[in-house]
């Protein structure tokens, strides 16, 4: 994967605050299936979504935190 060194795509703090948290409700919302109760494709397909949505917010905030300071403004 390619370091990018920041938030290299220009919007405002207002925008990255709201994929922010647009990217958290998704994350929340997987979490709140109950994996038993979906096929096991399926599963998988909500389990690896949520890797990846885990590891991009990381990184996400941790560049937001450079940028902006704290996202809890």
């Amino acid at each position: 994967m390619v370091n990018l060194n920041g938030l290299s795509i220009p919007m405002i703090m207002g925008d990255w605050k709201l994929i922010i948290e647009t990217l958290e409700e998704k994350l929340a919302k997987n979490t709140s299936v109950n994996l038993d109760d979906v096929s096991e494709d399926e599963a998988a397909e909500i389990c690896e979504e949520m890797d990846k949505l885990e590891v991009l917010l990381v990184y996400l905030k941790k560049e937001f935190e450079k940028e902006y300071g704290s996202i809890n403004l």
